[in-house]
């Protein structure tokens, strides 16, 4: 929605008027109402906190419901040619109703952008390569970034030259989503670094192909005893299993190769992703989500993602298929991690366990796997557009881990179990105008017995399904 006339305004008022006539402004807007009416285990939506006996309790449900805002605002100036273009965002972000206070401070130029209350969400320049094709641009700062969806898509500082050529489009870029200032970090600590690559290749009917590479580094100090000379090491945690997390405490090298597809025949769809990580994660102690080590300090990566997606559209229908696996790991004691690493994602494959739900802030998992255990999802949805205004959809899903999840109770009860379980899901949307959307989704999850790792009563068996109902008004311009 342009509003030229009242930015013109007020840049004449500040003595710009002239620079005012010289470009274009646009102004834009997510402005997003969500409520979570009830959820069963509201702990349970501790984001991405995978914690031993650390959520539901079955003697002391943890019933909830609130209400918060998510508003992103974002503005674009650009020269009359389109030659230059800036784009600035800010965000306020899981606001709730009755919150007193904030927590935490803003870090505009880290993962995500992440920052509470009024965040920077994106600050850049995207400009015309002088002199080359139009269809070559250089974007630097903090923008959106999409290199794969399950492995790296959120926003990031970065420096990205992107473009397209006939049906072939590319990207090749330098990110920096972590920094270690050298007055602190000392000589052996550097920043964290990825160097990335993408091509697509545009075929006939809506169907493409493409191809991407990542290569993330840094090299982290270890804590040496001056005296005894024992050297401590960084902890390699399976809770905090994602690139992002781990920030400058490893030494990573870690490369990453990918292809990806669509492909449309008539009313019939196939897809998919297929994800290999070979490198290095060095300078680390190894210990999985039961406290297990390895005695090993250098790692060898070895993992993988794959996916698959069918379906048809019939009429106002459509009916989708899905299988995703991601590699996981079965035993921390040796010198190899085959357990498979996303850098920064968001998933809505779940409205149970990711942000499939209204309240996408609060959830129990952002990643396509569950701690370094790696996961078999199994997704069956239909949607359908029964009007205008109105769409409706489910979905049955099954979900496992790759590798079991091996625990022991207080008791000294040793178990292992890969079942997650089995979720139902559903929703309603319903376009009270163009622009403003009015929706309803629920999900119950039918737990199976490797979620008892999650609960506080370990017994080797899951004692509670887990469900939860949402709703949102949303207005986007």
């Amino acid at each position: 929605m342009k509003k030229t006339l009242a930015v013109a305004t007020i840049i004449s008022s500040m003595g710009f008027a002239g620079h005012a006539l010289a470009a274009e402004f646009a102004f834009h807007g997510d402005l997003d109402h969500r409520f979570q009416v009830y959820t069963n285990h509201a702990d349970f939506l501790a984001g991405d906190k995978f914690k031993k006996g650390g959520h539901v309790d079955v003697d002391n449900d943890v019933d909830d419901a609130w209400g918060e805002v998510k508003y992103r605002i974002w503005a674009e100036m650009a020269s009359d040619n389109k030659n230059v273009k800036g784009v600035y965002a800010i965000e306020v972000g899981g606001l709730e109703f009755g919150q007193s206070d904030s927590i935490g401070k803003s870090k505009g130029g880290n993962y995500s952008g992440d920052g509470v209350n009024v965040e920077t969400r994106w600050a850049y320049l995207d400009m015309q390569v002088p002199g080359v094709s139009d269809k070559m641009r250089l974007k630097t700062g903090l923008q959106p970034f999409n290199l794969n969806k399950y492995f790296w898509k959120e926003t990031v500082m970065g420096v990205n030259l992107d473009g397209k050529t006939g049906s072939v489009g590319y990207l090749v870029g330098w990110e920096r989503p972590y920094r270690v200032d050298a007055k602190h970090g000392g000589s052996d600590v550097s920043d964290v670094d990825a160097f990335v690559g993408k091509l697509s290749f545009s075929l006939a009917d809506k169907s493409k192909v493409g191809l991407f590479g990542s290569y993330i580094s840094n090299d982290s100090a270890t804590t040496v005893d001056e005296e005894t000379g024992a050297r401590t090491w960084a902890k390699l945690d399976a809770n905090k299993w994602e690139i992002k997390k781990l920030k400058d405490t490893v030494d990573l090298g870690i490369y990453t190769m990918g292809v990806n597809g669509k492909f449309n025949i008539n009313n019939i769809f196939v897809g998919g992703d297929l994800i290999y990580q070979g490198g290095s994660i060095d300078n680390a102690q190894y210990v999985d989500q039961d406290g297990v080590s390895s005695a090993a300090h250098d790692y060898d990566v070895n993992s993988f993602f794959a996916r698959i997606e069918t379906g048809a559209k019939i009429g106002a229908t459509k009916i989708t298929g899905m299988y995703w696996y991601a590699s996981g790991d079965d035993d921390p004691t040796d010198d190899e991690v085959n357990a498979y690493l996303a850098t920064d994602v968001d998933m809505g494959a779940s409205m149970v366990l990711m942000e499939g739900h209204p309240t996408s802030d609060d959830y129990f998992t952002e990643r396509p796997y569950i701690l370094d255990k790696g996961m078999h999802l199994l997704k069956l949805s239909v949607d359908s557009k029964v009007s205008e205004q109105t769409t409706i959809g489910g979905a049955l899903l099954y979900m496992m881990t790759a590798e079991d999840i091996t625990y022991t109770n207080g008791a000294g009860q040793r178990f292992a179990d890969d079942g997650i379980g089995t979720e139902i899901d559903m929703y309603v949307k319903y376009k009270l105008y163009p622009d403003v959307t009015l929706s309803f989704n629920a999900g119950y999850l039918i737990a199976d017995d490797a979620m008892d790792y999650f609960e506080q009563d370990l017994n080797g068996s899951a004692d509670e399904d887990i469900y939860t109902v949402g709703a949102r008004l949303r207005y986007k311009f």
